[in-house]
């Protein structure tokens, strides 16, 4: 059975295309969460398929990024993304590699 209870998590936090400073964060899944515009979207646009070629993952993350820019919690996905390293699909309008280069030169 899945726990509903809030855990804390540690967060990575700053301005605008900036991940400067770690903070906890009391609330998972967070409640931003329900305002994203993905969820009213298949979840395969945001993540790769295993058979995913260089010109499908292309179109797929330009799509999925164009969705993220007009989402009103773009950054909150985006801090929560770089903040637990998410490994795969693109979150806060960043795709992997975007966030691979973010973490390599903060």
């Amino acid at each position: 059975m899945i726990s509903t209870e809030p855990v804390t998590v540690v967060v990575r936090t700053g301005r605008a295309g900036q991940y400067a400073d770690w903070q906890l964060d009391p609330e998972f899944p967070p409640s931003w969460h329900r305002q994203a515009l993905c969820n009213a979207v298949d979840t395969a646009m945001f993540f790769p398929a295993d058979d995913e070629r260089p010109p499908q993952r292309q179109h797929r993350e330009r799509t999925a990024k164009a969705i993220c820019a007009t989402c009103p919690v773009r950054q909150q996905c985006a801090v929560h993304a770089m903040a637990h390293r998410e490994l795969h699909g693109v979150w806060g309008g960043l795709s992997e590699a975007d966030r691979r280069r973010r973490l390599a030169h903060p």
